[in-house]
């Protein structure tokens, strides 16, 4: 539970570090601090990513005393990667490309991108070895930084490549400053195995490919959005887009957090048929969940966007939201409904195929589509690339539809849905904005889980109620044995 809470807490931090840093840069600064921290991202993702997974999949506190290879061949991975980073940036600047921005910049976007590669394998090893209290700490440490560091130097300088940096530092010094509670006494470098490396490889590639197709995607349209319009524009269309992923996403990732275990756990137990009927317990859960939270921030946006969002963004904000909300939750849809079918039938390629088949259809709607170039525009296609990437992965997964939610439970949640936004969207005019927050969030929330109660999604009431009815019947046996010792059984 502790991991689920730093992860959320984690989370509602960067949102809240991203709009501050938005409202203090101001649209033309956040464009160019958007891009290079997106840029960061997808280095640290191609360079760094597949060690992370592999950390979490292989590294345990058995093999820490037991197997020091295995810990040596991580460390080199990331020593190699930092390496080949700083290599390509030097050897760019050296031919005088500084690919749009300025060479400071690019040494503080690689800074970054280093920085954040080993505060994630940090939490990593902490993660792989229970060390639940620790890896809070380095979460919370490296939020804390970067909020005072990042907005203070915006604050003061409106400089976005001192707002970079300041990412870098507050990250590197957070995993310094926690060192010792991953260090390995046992791992030495001349340990590291080329086999176990190329191990991690194949193991972490196929999950990387496809998350930097998505990542490219994003650190395209911004860079589409700089060059044809203006860093301003590209700073209004990252806002947006960062702030609607980051909200939905998160509902979704801390729900997979918990119940793919669960899934994980029952196949393993129970066989494959019970593997399927939790994956499709799981995916009615986090359908209803997203559902209910993609269409209450469509409905608040008016509400969310004059209390959130910062003042030079809100002309755009509302409207650009609007168009990705519904893009971006079929697309996490895919991510944790689907997804998961793949990972437990040992078929993670096919999430390179939707991965691919979303970059491929955004990057030729912008190059060859019939479309101006303007924001709205740039958030359609977004939002339809990513919803086609559900559609792929279902026909993807045709042949394992047994693990998708029953019919009738998809069909409760549209009721719910339907029966949720009747009652929310009148209150979206409500004044103040923030009275309007509060009614729409009671409204759709009361609206649509009594809904989903009164038609028992899932069976979650039925399966809740025997469990609790097990329950009291096991006490008042204790205690009626309690009561009478010498009874008979």
């Amino acid at each position: 539970m502790l991991i689920i809470l730093t992860f959320v807490l984690n989370a509602g931090l960067n949102f809240l570090l991203g709009l501050c840093v938005a409202a203090v840069l101001g649209p033309a600064s956040y464009g160019r601090f958007s891009i290079a921290l997106m840029t960061a991202t997808v280095a640290t993702t191609l360079v760094f990513d597949w060690l992370r997974l592999s950390a979490t999949r292989y590294y345990t506190e058995q093999a820490r005393s037991g197997a020091p290879a295995l810990r040596a061949s991580l460390n080199a991975g990331y020593l190699a990667g930092s390496l080949i980073l700083a290599t390509a940036a030097g050897a760019a600047l050296l031919l005088g490309r500084d690919f749009g921005m300025s060479r400071a910049m690019v040494i503080a976007t690689v800074l970054a991108a280093i920085a954040n590669g080993f505060f994630e394998f940090f939490g990593a090893l902490l993660r792989a070895r229970f060390h639940n209290l620790g890896y809070s700490s380095l979460v919370v440490l490296k939020n804390v930084l970067a909020f005072v560091a990042m907005v203070g130097a915006g604050y003061y300088f409106r400089d976005p490549t001192l707002v970079m940096a300041m990412a870098a530092a507050s990250a590197m010094i957070a995993t310094l400053a926690l060192w010792r509670q991953a260090t390995d006494p046992h791992a030495r470098l001349p340990q590291a195995s080329r086999a176990q490396i190329a191990v991690y490889l194949r193991y972490g590639a196929p999950i990387v490919v496809a998350n930097i197709f998505y990542q490219g995607v994003v650190l395209a349209n911004r860079g589409f959005a700089a060059a044809h319009l203006d860093f301003a524009a590209a700073g209004k269309l990252s806002l947006a887009t960062d702030m609607t992923i980051r909200l939905i996403l998160v509902a979704g990732a801390a729900l997979d957090i918990l119940l793919f275990q669960i899934a994980v756990h029952r196949k393993a137990t129970g066989g494959g048929k019970a593997g399927e009927e939790q994956v499709a317990r799981n995916s009615a859960v986090i359908f209803a969940t997203l559902a209910l939270l993609c269409l209450g921030y469509m409905a608040g946006l008016p509400a969310f966007t004059a209390l959130v969002a910062p003042a030079k963004f809100r002309e755009s904000f509302e409207p650009l939201s609007l168009i990705l909300a519904p893009g971006v939750t079929l697309f996490c849809l895919g991510q944790f409904c689907l997804n998961p079918i793949a990972q437990l039938e040992s078929r993670t390629s096919l999430t390179l195929i939707a991965a691919a088949t979303t970059a491929a259809l955004d990057l030729g709607l912008i190059w060859f589509g019939p479309f101006a170039p303007n924001l709205t525009a740039y958030a359609i296609i977004h939002s339809a690339s990513l919803a086609v990437s559900f559609f792929v992965m279902v026909a993807l997964t045709w042949r394992w539809r047994a693990h998708w939610p029953r019919a009738r439970d998809v069909g409760i949640v549209f009721l719910a849905g339907a029966a949720a936004s009747a009652a929310m969207w009148p209150l979206r005019g409500v004044q103040p904005p923030i009275l309007a927050l509060v009614l729409v969030a009671i409204a759709g929330t009361s609206v649509f889980g009594g809904v989903l109660y009164i038609f028992d999604l899932g069976g979650l009431v039925r399966s809740t109620t025997a469990q609790l009815l097990t329950r009291r019947k096991t006490r008042q046996a204790a205690g009626a044995e309690g009561l009478c010792p010498g009874r008979p059984p």
